[in-house]
């Protein structure tokens, strides 16, 4: 396959670049080459439309899709009058599946490629979720998420139990293709006993597998978080005491954390997912994008639905320039932490993330006013600040075209 178009592409964290009327070659899945010429006659022209590299959500809860939009004024509040009850609806498989079908295309359409999903807190919600997954061709790092204590009876999970699905899941789906891999996913430490915790951190270690979980998101859930753990200095330490800290756990939020806590997470290479649209939602506070970035920690962008509100990337790139009050977020970070940056907190940099030669081929071709008229700064602010009037118009993961 040979694809004339324009590229809109990461470079790097404060750098992007546009080129004007290349050739894309992609065998295998892969980008092959990218040209200014071809010898070929027979090639897809989409010289009219804008080629960047598929988004990727690196924290989204894939069974709270329909909830979007519940109005809540905390967290906590939140998390018990929709979410739990939300979730447990998905302990019936058609549910769970028509939930997973419904996501997945509405994430696809929006341009993002790869998704790091929790699904509820039920096997046959995660296998199914799994399936759909692997039947439509995307690329997901997909998790049961897990809770043992401090939550609602129908779904509160023996903690054994809890741990023996997820490990059963794991050696099922992880890396049973190219796309897919399992991610150890218990909710937070406020529903995550300390038995349960250091099981899922000792044996995600020992076989290389990712782990995700929330981090300090709301104060009340600090709060309650530390009266449950006196013996840890601060909720950060609760998962370096249980093993879960590590270059393969993604943790959401993080928003009220101190300098210790920053450091342990330098220290332990642990990567963050930021939520803007989420954190403006339920209201929960603002990223410490600066200190983070200071300390050199890896970190992305998340849709975190159904907590965000759309699981458009560019609404979320947006949300994360509007609620930085004292640093200045400009279009090419933004762009970059929604895909070579979240390719980077996978560990996946060298395969997805931007669009170069060796490459898998997820792209995304979107209609933008004349190209011809912008720089790449300006194309950029296009696509994120008036991102409701931007078209996508096909999307591809390893190649195959998903609509």
């Amino acid at each position: 396959m040979i694809i004339k178009t324009n590229i809109l592409n990461p470079v790097s964290q404060q750098k992007a670049e546009f080129i004007p009327e290349v050739f894309i070659s992609i065998s295998r899945g892969k980008i092959s080459s990218i040209s200014k010429a071809t010898l070929s006659h027979d090639f897809i022209d989409h010289s009219d439309l804008i080629c960047i590299p598929g988004f990727i959500d690196t924290h989204v809860h894939l069974s709270q899709f329909y909830i979007r939009g519940s109005h809540s004024p905390t967290l906590l509040h939140w998390l018990n009058t929709y979410t739990f009850i939300e979730e447990f609806r998905s302990k019936e498989p058609d549910f769970a599946r028509k939930v997973a079908q419904d996501f997945f295309r509405d994430s696809i359409k929006k341009g993002t490629t790869t998704s790091v999903i929790y699904t509820a807190p039920l096997k046959q919600a995660c296998d199914i979720a799994f399936e759909v997954a692997q039947n439509l061709g995307v690329r997901a790092v997909i998790g049961k998420t897990m809770m043992d204590s401090g939550c609602p009876d129908f779904l509160k999970e023996n903690t054994n139990t809890s741990f023996k699905e997820s490990v059963e899941l794991f050696e099922k789906w992880n890396k049973k293709t190219d796309l897919l891999e399992y991610v150890f996913s218990p909710r937070f430490a406020l529903t995550s006993s300390a038995e349960l915790m250091q099981l899922i951190g000792d044996f995600a270690k020992a076989n290389d597998a990712f782990i995700q979980t929330h981090l300090s998101e709301n104060h009340e859930e600090i709060k309650t978080t530390l009266q449950l753990f006196p013996d840890c200095e601060s909720y950060t330490a609760i998962y370096r005491k249980y093993n879960l800290l590590g270059p393969k756990t993604i943790l959401g939020h993080v928003l009220h954390v101190d300098d210790n806590e920053i450091d342990i997470l330098r220290e332990t290479k642990s990567k963050v997912a930021h939520c803007p649209d989420s954190n403006f939602f339920l209201k929960s506070g603002m990223f410490p994008l600066k200190r983070l970035q200071e300390a050199g920690i890896d970190l992305a962008l998340a849709s975190d639905v159904a907590g965000g509100t759309s699981l458009s990337m560019l609404n979320v790139m947006k949300m994360c320039s509007f609620r930085q009050n004292d640093y200045v977020v400009s279009p090419q970070e933004a762009f970059y932490y929604a895909t070579l940056g979240g390719a980077k907190v996978l560990g996946k940099e060298d395969i997805i993330g931007s669009i170069e030669e060796g490459k898998d081929a997820d792209l995304v071709f979107i209609k933008n006013p004349d190209q011809n008229k912008y720089n790449c700064s300006e194309l950029l602010s296009k696509l994120i600040y008036v991102n409701e009037e931007v078209e996508i118009i096909s999307a591809m993961v390893a190649g195959r075209k998903m609509f």
